[in-house]
């Protein structure tokens, strides 16, 4: 068990420094992310990206806001963003009649599945599942190895914070580092992972790779006055991304900012660690 999660925290620790952008994405949970700190995309905005990638071909603005029920402006802003960001393109479309020709876009293809790195944590996160009398157990012992050998801004601070929220706004800084696409609320409560760097790995074998997510997390916040044990991931929780929820204060009780959604119109929900099945949120009994 040892020597599986020696290697498992040093492939993680080296993620940090290596560009990984490969990985199919399917109809739910993240988009692939890269491996060194990202901006984070919308809900909304993963939610057009995953329209984009489901019809396997163009959409034009007025095409998605008609679908979407978006103000074209709107539809717009996210559509640009994508191309912007690499996950999109356009092209004009055939000219009819006066005026500009409309422009039609498409999401960029990703190889069919992992290379690189993710290859190997993906065959780690395998060989775990296969021989380990308790894979989750020994995912989440290789995710609390990665987060001590993380820099000590994310992973010792997080200690000396003086409130819940510092802890909190500590664990968001530290995925953001790992290669997460965060998405918050304001009292950094409900994270919304909408980019994950090994997500293929997690998609084959969420039981290993999601409890190494979750013992990163519960490291971080160790010490900082936060019970550990209420930290829930919701693996796959919807269309372009996934769901972390962080524990409020103890210490401050109603004084703490409500935990409302990262997206004002969202429900939570919980779901499936893999698509094809239901089963339990990881971390909470």
């Amino acid at each position: 068990m040892a020597r599986v999660e020696w290697w498992l925290c040093e492939y993680i620790t080296t993620l940090n420094s290596v560009e990984n952008k490969q990985a199919v994405t399917p109809p739910i949970g993240p988009k692939p992310g890269g491996t060194s700190p990202v901006a984070p995309i919308s809900k909304a905005r993963a939610a057009v990206l995953a329209r984009l990638r489901e019809i396997n071909g163009t959409l034009t603005v007025d095409q998605l806001a008609a679908e979407s029920g978006q103000h074209a402006n709107t539809a717009r802003e996210h559509l640009e963003a994508l191309v912007a960001g690499g996950q999109a393109t356009k092209t004009a479309a055939p000219k009819e009649g006066r005026g500009r020709p409309a422009w039609m876009y498409q999401a960029v293809a990703d190889p069919a599945g992992p290379v690189g790195y993710a290859a190997l944590a993906a065959s780690l996160a395998q060989h775990i599942a296969a021989h380990s009398e308790n894979p989750a157990a020994e995912g989440e012992a290789a995710g609390r190895a990665w987060a001590r050998a993380l820099p000590p801004a994310h992973y010792a601070s997080a200690r000396s914070a003086t409130s819940g929220q510092g802890v909190r706004n500590h664990v968001v800084q530290a995925l953001e580092q790992a290669g997460f696409g965060v998405e918050r609320n304001k009292a950094a409560t409900a994270l919304t992972l909408t980019t994950c760097p090994i997500v293929e790995a997690a998609r084959n074998n969420p039981e290993v790779v999601c409890a190494v997510h979750l013992g990163l997390v519960k490291e971080v916040m160790k010490g900082g006055g936060l019970p550990e044990r209420e930290a829930e991931l919701l693996p796959f929780a919807g269309p372009g991304f996934c769901t972390l929820r962080l524990p409020a204060d103890p210490r401050r009780g109603a004084a703490e900012p409500s935990n409302e959604a990262s997206d004002p119109g969202s429900q939570p929900a919980m779901h499936a660690a893999k698509p094809e099945a239901a089963s339990p949120s990881i971390g909470t009994p």
